[in-house]
């Protein structure tokens, strides 16, 4: 599960950092604009779920809520960036930010403000 977990993170690392070379290596076609965030959100989504799954000690299941919330924040930020330098402009992208920005907050308070606990065990 951990050799797993790394190759996903790694390959999430790849797509985050350079997603066009990601795609030409995967795929073996070259990838541009608005692909290259599209490319880079999948990029989170596999550090994430590397994250979630990652194998622990702990049974608390810490880790989904720690995926999440990197996830919900990092797509936050990216989308984000993507817009304050107009590579994104969809009518939908600030709205989703905010929306992503919200879950990261929830999750946060939900995670590290000791409400999980009774949630968690329902």
């Amino acid at each position: 599960m951990a050799i797993s977990c790394g190759l996903e993170a790694a390959t999430g690392l790849g797509l985050l950092v350079a997603p066009a070379v990601v795609a030409s290596l995967v795929i073996g076609a070259d990838i541009a604009g608005p692909a290259t965030i599209i490319g880079k959100i999948a990029g989170l989504a596999l550090i994430s779920l590397a994250v979630a799954c990652w194998p622990r000690v702990d049974s608390k299941g810490n880790g989904a809520y720690l995926a999440m919330l990197i996830y919900n924040a990092l797509v936050a930020l990216l989308l984000a960036e993507a817009g304050a330098t107009a590579k994104a402009t969809g009518m939908m992208l600030w709205p989703i930010v905010v929306t992503h920005l919200v879950f990261a907050a929830l999750i946060a308070l939900a995670s590290f403000g000791g409400r999980r606990g009774s949630a968690h065990q329902a």
